[in-house]
């Protein structure tokens, strides 16, 4: 078998967002896993078992494949187990950025970086490929944002910034499948975080709609792999799931990557 490649594009500030517990602006934090989130009406049960964390085993099936992972710093994460687990006989694209989401708010709150990915991700597509893509925008895009300049700032729960969420989920999946690829969009955990709850839910709801929706977009259930009707807890399959930046730790991030290239390239996706 062909020996793979790890590339990562456009990510030397989502190692440092990664590896520290700052607070800065671009850093992503959820320190609610543990509370309490029963499931409202419209949302997917989860029932009161704990989640299995992922899947323990790399398919046979995941060999040759060219993934490219796009959105903030918990796709990036994902991508960085991928790569961990599978690049010696697969080609990962992690562009992943930390501090990004899709929603391209107004603001300086709003890195310009930020900005480019209407444009980047296309030359992304023709460059590598990718026999898959997975986007993931879990926490940004579910904060309060401002959609002009001197609004103020709202989160998912307006319907102008649903609508504004839909409208850019839509424009991005249309570059994604732009060359018939795969799309995987991963919804957010962020239900477990009261102040972020009400906001998720629409956006999950959005995605559920969306992988419905789209012929070649299919759900992964990330907040399926994380949490129950009674929250997110910090321990799964024995396995302490969050670091001090409340991203992945390495042996979580690792079953988390596998669970989603199983389900890419496996016909049960498990």
């Amino acid at each position: 078998m062909a020996r793979g490649r790890i590339l990562w594009l456009c990510v030397a500030g989502v190692i440092s967002v990664l590896a520290c517990g700052c607070t800065s602006p671009h850093v992503e934090k959820n320190t609610a896993h543990s509370e309490a989130a029963p499931a409202k009406a419209g949302e997917p049960h989860y029932g009161a078992a704990v989640p299995p964390l992922g899947s323990p085993s790399l398919s046979p099936a995941v060999s040759g494949k060219t993934v490219l992972v796009v959105g903030d710093s918990w796709s990036a994460s994902i991508g960085q187990g991928m790569s961990e687990v599978a690049a010696s006989h697969n080609t990962i694209v992690n562009a992943g950025l930390g501090g990004c989401g899709i929603l391209l708010p107004m603001g300086k709150e709003t890195p310009e970086t930020c900005r480019k990915w209407p444009t980047q991700w296309p030359s992304y597509l023709q460059k590598y490929k990718p026999d898959a893509a997975l986007l993931n925008v879990g926490f940004w895009d579910v904060t309060p944002q401002r959609l002009a300049a001197n609004a103020e700032p709202r989160d998912l729960t307006s319907p102008a910034h649903e609508t504004a969420f839909r409208d850019r989920l839509n424009q991005a999946i249309s570059i994604l499948t732009s060359r018939n690829t795969p799309l995987y969009l991963m919804t957010s955990q962020q239900v477990s975080h009261p102040k972020y709850r009400s906001s998720a839910l629409v956006m999950n709801r959005i995605l559920r709609e969306a992988s419905a929706e789209h012929p070649g977009v299919r759900l992964l259930d990330l907040r399926g792999q994380l949490c129950n009707d009674d929250g997110c807890p910090e321990v799964l399959s024995g396995t302490q799931v969050y670091d001090p930046t409340d991203h992945p730790t390495k042996p979580a991030r690792a079953r988390l990557a596998i669970w989603a290239l199983n389900a890419m390239f496996t016909r049960s996706g498990a």
